[in-house]
C-alpha cells in the first residue's frame, strides 16, 4: 500500500514539473524577456541598453549575459555586467507571477568618470526633456511583454569592481571592489524592508600628491537590517554593525523625509575597544610611524534634527577615555575622563598627564551647529615646560654630517604670501592657572591668564605670574580677520632675573647677562612674512638693570681684544637704564651702563637683522685707562681725576661686533688737551697779584677753542 502511494506522490511530482518547465517555456521565453527588459530599461535609464544571450531554465532561472549600460555617447560602457542571474519561485508561477527568489549579478564593472568641467557621466541617467511612451508594438505574443509580476527576494553581488577617474584633480582616484548579499522584501512596492551583508574594498586611493604614495587596501564591511519607504522618503535603520579597518560602530535610527527636508534621529555606538586597535586599524592609510597607543575608548552619540537647518540640530551621548595612552617619540601622555554631549552643549572633564606634567581641561561647547561657543579651562599644580617642548636631539656619533649651506634668500613676493584672513564662525574664552611652572631654569609661580577669541579676534585679556623678586604682566591681541594679521603687545616686567630670562628665551646669550631687570614694552605689527614683520615692527620701551653682570658675550670679548684690556671679558653693572623705540626694521636705543670701573652711553641704532651701528663714550676708571690702547695714548683720553674716555663706534652684529675709535671725535679731545696744556704754560698764573683768577686773555682763547672745536 505505502508502496503505492508513494509511486503515485512520485508520478505527481514529475507531472508537476514537466508542466512547469512546458509553463516556463511558453510564458518565459528569451526573446520575451529582451524584448520585456531592453526598452522598459532604456525608458527608465535614458541610457542605451545591450543585451547578449539569455538562458531560461526552470531550475536556475533567468540568466542574462553581457549587460551593459552605454555611456551618453553609447560607445563606451558606463556599467557592464558578465552575467544577471534571476532565479524565481516555482508554485507562483501557476498564477502567472514570478517571485524572484535571487537577483546575482556576477562580475558587475562600474566606471565613473569627471571630465574637466565637472560633470559626472551618470548625471544624465534617468533624465527625459519629455516623457517618452513605449513604442506600439501591436498584439505580438512576443513583444506583448511578460504575463507576470516580479518581487525580488534576494540580490547578491559577487567579484565587483569601480573606477572613480576626476579630471579636475578635486577628488581622489579610485579602484575598488563590492561584495553584497542582501534580502529584499515588499508588498506593494512602496513598503521595502532589506537586510544583508556588504563588503567594500578600496584597492587604490590616488589623493593627486605627487609626494605621498596612493593608499590601499582599505576595507569596510557592513551588516544592515533597514526599512524604506519610497512615497515617504522615509528609511528606518534597525540595525548597521559597521567595521573599517577592524574599528567597529553599530548605528540605529530613522532619516526622514530625504527627498525635500531630510531629518535625522540617528545613535552611534562605538563599544569600548583598545586604541591599539584603531591604530593598527588606521596606519594603512595614515602616517603613525613611531606612534604608540594605549588604554580604551568608548562612544555613545545620538544626533537630531534637519541637516539644512543647523540651529535645529542637538546632540547627545559621551566619549569616553579610560587611561588613553599615546607616546610619540619622546612624547608620553595619557588621558582620562569623558566628553559629554547634551542637546547643543558639549561639556569636557579631561585630566592628560605628561612625563610630570598633569593638568585638568574643563570646560564646555555650546551651539555646535550654529556658532560654537567655546569655554574651556586648564588648571595644573606644577608644570615642567621643558618637558612639554624637548629640544631637539643632537646627531649621534657617526651621524653624517649636514652639509652647510649659505642661508637662502627671502622668498620673493610670487613665492611667499600673507596668511589669509579668517573667517571663524565660533568664540572662545577661558582661563589658565598654574601653580608653579619651571623652563630652562626660569621659574614663574601663580600663572595667570585669561583669553578671548571673538570675531576673529585673539586676545590675551590678562597674563600674569611671579618671578624672581617680582613678576611680568602681559596684554596682547591679534586680529586674524585682516591679511596678515594684526597684532599688538604691551609687557611689563618688574624685577626679574636677568640670567632666568635671557637663558629661557634667548639660548644664544646664556650665561651671559645677569642681574634683576624691569622692563616695559609695546609693540604694534603686522604680517607673518620676516620681511614685512620686520617693515611693519612699530614700538618702544625702556629697561632698567641693577646689580648686574655681563660676561662671556661677544661685545664684551671684542671690546677686551680692541682696546688690550682683559678685564673688560666681564662687567660688572651697578645700574644700567635706556629706552628702545623701533620703526622700519630698526631700534633706536639710548643707553647709559654703569659700574666701578666704567660708563658708557650706547645709542644708535640696532636692526632687527641684529646689524649694529652704534657709537659711544667709553669712561674707565684710572686703574684701566693706563691700559687702554697703550700707555702712550692714555695721556690724551684722561680727565684732571685720572678717568680716561674712549670715543667708540660699533658695527657688525651681536655675533661679531665690531669697535672703532670714533677718530674725530678723539682727535678734537686730544687737541683740545694739548691745547689746554700749552695755554697753562703761555698764560702763568700770577699768584702775587691776580691769585686764582683766570687772566682775560686766557679767557678770550679758550672761548675761541671751543667755537673751534665745537
Amino acid at each position: 500500500m505505502f508502496k503505492k502511494i508513494l509511486l503515485i506522490f512520485t508520478a505527481a511530482v514529475a507531472v508537476i514539473a514537466i508542466a512547469f518547465t512546458v509553463f516556463v517555456k511558453t510564458y518565459v521565453t528569451p526573446e520575451r524577456v529582451k524584448a520585456f527588459l531592453v526598452p522598459y530599461a532604456e525608458q527608465a535609464l535614458n541610457r542605451k541598453v545591450s543585451v547578449g544571450e539569455v538562458n531560461i531554465s526552470l531550475f536556475k532561472g533567468i540568466d542574462v549575459k553581457d549587460f551593459a549600460i552605454k555611456e551618453a555617447d553609447e560607445k563606451a560602457d558606463f556599467v557592464r555586467c558578465k552575467s544577471v542571474v534571476l532565479k524565481f519561485k516555482l508554485l507562483p508561477l501557476l498564477t502567472k507571477k514570478v517571485v524572484v527568489d535571487e537577483l546575482k549579478l556576477m562580475s558587475p564593472e562600474v566606471r565613473i568618470i569627471r571630465d574637466d568641467k565637472g560633470t559626472f557621466n551618470f548625471e544624465g541617467i534617468g533624465r527625459k526633456e519629455e516623457p517618452q511612451a513605449l513604442p506600439e508594438k501591436g498584439p505580438s505574443a512576443e513583444t506583448k511583454g511578460l504575463p507576470v509580476s516580479l518581487l525580488v527576494n534576494n540580490v547578491s553581488v559577487r567579484d565587483s569592481r569601480f573606477y572613480l577617474t576626476d579630471s579636475t584633480r578635486k577628488l581622489p582616484d579610485v579602484k575598488g571592489s563590492i561584495d553584497l548579499e542582501a534580502n529584499i522584501k515588499s508588498s506593494d512596492g512602496t513598503e521595502l524592508n532589506s537586510s544583508g551583508d556588504l563588503t567594500l574594498k578600496l584597492d587604490e586611493i590616488d589623493l593627486h600628491k605627487p609626494s605621498k604614495k596612493p593608499l590601499g587596501n582599505i576595507i569596510a564591511a557592513l551588516k544592515y537590517a533597514v526599512q524604506l519607504n519610497l512615497e515617504a522618503g522615509n528609511v528606518r535603520i534597525d540595525r548597521a554593525d559597521l567595521q573599517i579597518q577592524g574599528i567597529p560602530a553599530s548605528i540605529t535610527g530613522d532619516l526622514n523625509n530625504y527627498k525635500k527636508e531630510p531629518e535625522v534621529d540617528i545613535a552611534v555606538s562605538i563599544p569600548k575597544l583598545k586604541i591599539e586597535d584603531v591604530r593598527k586599524g588606521l596606519s594603512s592609510f595614515a602616517g603613525m610611524k613611531g606612534l604608540a597607543l594605549s588604554g580604551f575608548i568608548a562612544a555613545e552619540v545620538k544626533v537630531t534634527g534637519m541637516p539644512k537647518k543647523l540651529d535645529t540640530m542637538k546632540a547627545n551621548g559621551f566619549i569616553s577615555l579610560d587611561k588613553t595612552g599615546i607616546a610619540y617619540n619622546s612624547i608620553n601622555t595619557t588621558l582620562d575622563g569623558n566628553i559629554k554631549f547634551s542637546d547643543q552643549l558639549i561639556n569636557v572633564d579631561l585630566k592628560g598627564t605628561v612625563g610630570k606634567n598633569t593638568a585638568e581641561l574643563k570646560g564646555s561647547v555650546s551651539d555646535i551647529f550654529k556658532t560654537p561657543d567655546i569655554r574651556l579651562n586648564l588648571y595644573s599644580k606644577q608644570l615642567f615646560l621643558e618637558e612639554l617642548f624637548p629640544a631637539r636631539k643632537p646627531a649621534g656619533k657617526g651621524a653624517p654630517a649636514k652639509e652647510v649651506r649659505p642661508p637662502s634668500p627671502p622668498a620673493s613676493s610670487k613665492t611667499a604670501k600673507e596668511a589669509e584672513p579668517m573667517n571663524l564662525k565660533l568664540k572662545a574664552e577661558g582661563e589658565v592657572k598654574i601653580g608653579s611652572a619651571k623652563y630652562k631654569g626660569m621659574s614663574m609661580s601663580d600663572f595667570y591668564a585669561k583669553y578671548l577669541l571673538k570675531d576673529n579676534k585673539f586676545e590675551i585679556v590678562k597674563l600674569t605670574a611671579s618671578a624672581g623678586r617680582g613678576g611680568l604682566n602681559v596684554q596682547s591681541i591679534v586680529d586674524l580677520s585682516k591679511r596678515g594679521y594684526t597684532y599688538s603687545l604691551s609687557a611689563a616686567v618688574n624685577s626679574v632675573h636677568a640670567e632666568e630670562l635671557v637663558n629661557a628665551f634667548f639660548p644664544k646669550a646664556k650665561d651671559t647677562v645677569f642681574g634683576t631687570i624691569s622692563s616695559n614694552l609695546k609693540l604694534n605689527g603686522a604680517g607673518t612674512l620676516p620681511e614685512n614683520i620686520r617693515r611693519n615692527l612699530v614700538g618702544e620701551g625702556d629697561f632698567n638693570i641693577k646689580d648686574g653682570k655681563i660676561t662671556g658675550a661677544k661685545v664684551t670679548d671684542n671690546l677686551s681684544k680692541f682696546l688690550n684690556i682683559p678685564e673688560l671679558k666681564t662687567i660688572d653693572l651697578r645700574q644700567a637704564n635706556g629706552t628702545v623705540k623701533i620703526n622700519s626694521g630698526v631700534a633706536r636705543l639710548d643707553s647709559v651702563f654703569t659700574s666701578d670701573d666704567i660708563a658708557m652711553n650706547p645709542a644708535g641704532n640696532i636692526g632687527l637683522d641684529e646689524t649694529l651701528d652704534l657709537a659711544f663714550d667709553l669712561k674707565l676708571s684710572p686703574r684701566l685707562s693706563q691700559k687702554a690702547m697703550g700707555s702712550g695714548v692714555s695721556r690724551y683720553i684722561k680727565d684732571e681725576a685720572g678717568w680716561g674716555n674712549i670715543p667708540l663706534k660699533v658695527s657688525g652684529t651681536f655675533s661679531n661686533p665690531s669697535y672703532n675709535v670714533d677718530i674725530g671725535k678723539a682727535g678734537k679731545r686730544a687737541i683740545e688737551k694739548e691745547v689746554g696744556r700749552a695755554l697753562d704754560k703761555l698764560f702763568k698764573k700770577d699768584k702775587a697779584t691776580d691769585g686764582d683768577k683766570t687772566s682775560p686773555e686766557k679767557k678770550a682763547v679758550e672761548d675761541l677753542l671751543k667755537e673751534i672745536f665745537k
